[in-house]
């Protein structure tokens, strides 16, 4: 991307996905000295990854819903011990706005944990407070100095069927000004 922008004089990039964000284009574009939009790979984690995100938050008093991070069957199960049904169970890293579900009852948390670990024995798994109510999204850029502009919020909306009924989607629509 870096020898296409400078091959083609393009004089700023704007990211459109999260994985290119992750993977470190803005770091690789300014050591080009090409202009770009977007954060840099270690802020990308924020998005990148639902633990670092959690583990930020926490570090920072930010309020959010109670989390367990695990790595293996064992892990989880003891987990599953701490949390209320429902629970949001988050792979974590990019999995295309599939990683999300929302579990009701613990059969069906002991299927979806046997079969995650015995197709990949080491992913790593945040399991949540499940939440009720609206989602919103507010975006801040930062810039130098300090400066932060606040976008107007976003009223998401994620699950699949009318009346939050169906499957977590990821993100399926939104709408601005609230």
């Amino acid at each position: 991307m870096v020898d296409f922008a400078k091959k083609e004089n393009i004089d700023l990039t704007f990211v459109g996905s999260e994985e290119p964000l992750v993977l470190g284009i803005v770091d690789e574009f300014k050591k080009a000295g090409l202009k770009i939009f977007g954060p840099n790979k270690t802020a990308a984690q924020l998005e990148g990854s639902k633990s670092f995100a959690k583990s930020i938050l926490k570090e920072a008093n930010v309020p959010t819903a109670a989390f367990s991070i695990v790595r293996s069957l064992s892990e989880a199960r003891r987990a599953l011990v701490k949390h209320d049904f429902p629970v949001v169970f988050k792979l974590d890293g990019l999995a295309a706005e599939k990683g999300v579900s929302v579990i009701s009852s613990c059969k069906q948390a002991e299927d979806y944990i046997v079969n995650l670990y015995k197709n990949n024995s080491n992913t790593k798994l945040l399991i949540e407070e499940f939440m009720q109510g609206p989602e919103f999204s507010l975006f801040s850029l930062v810039g130098k100095n300090n400066t932060v502009v606040h976008t107007p919020i976003a009223q998401d909306h994620k699950r699949r069927f009318d009346g939050d009924k169906g499957p977590n989607t990821g993100g399926i629509g939104a709408y601005s000004p609230v």
